[in-house]
């Protein structure tokens, strides 16, 4: 198995777009959201299309020095993504990046792919490195993943806390270096 993981170029920011929806929808059952009125999950009630979802996220190739839109691929194919951000989303100023949003498909769960590349994810881009989690009851599948990951990857060397985001509130906090 051929795990990439890739800066995701303008012309391919569809493919993101296209699994966006599907990690929303992952994301319901461990935030308890609801899709809107049209059947989209997003929070505002007023997005009607998938199109109308994908053109708010259109920033992520428009800040090239500030957002980081990874694709991740098994053997070529669309397997995931990971939406990095700098520093300026981070809540501790020692923070060079923030992973703002992870996302391996179903298909390739269990197999050992989001570990992978979540490491060559972090390989790529050195510095400090803070990412966020629910910290409910409802998401100990990603608490436990992200320890074990952040575990073999740092070998022990990061922290766990509790943190508030302003939008989602409780939050389990992560903070590592990738310098090696």
């Amino acid at each position: 198995m051929n795990i990439e993981v890739r800066l995701c170029p303008k012309e391919q920011s569809f493919i993101i777009h296209n699994l966006y929806p599907l990690y929303l929808h992952d994301m319901s059952e461990i935030w308890g959201t609801r899709p809107n009125p049209y059947g989209i999950f997003d929070e505002d009630a007023g997005v009607r299309t998938l199109s109308e979802l994908s053109e708010r996220h259109e920033n992520w190739w428009e800040q090239p020095s500030d957002l980081f839109p990874y694709l991740i691929t098994v053997d070529g194919s669309a397997a995931g993504f990971a939406l990095v951000t700098d520093e300026s989303e981070a809540s501790s100023p020692n923070t060079k990046y923030h992973l703002n949003d992870y996302f391996v498909l179903r298909a390739y769960r269990r197999q050992g792919v989001a570990q992978k590349a979540a490491v060559q994810l972090f390989n790529q881009l050195q510095g400090g490195w803070e990412l966020q989690t629910n910290s409910s009851e409802r998401n100990m599948t990603s608490q436990i993943f992200w320890r074990r990951t952040l575990d073999t990857y740092t070998g022990g060397k990061y922290t766990e806390g509790k943190g508030v985001h302003p939008k989602k509130g409780d939050m389990l906090v992560f903070r590592f270096s990738s310098n090696r």
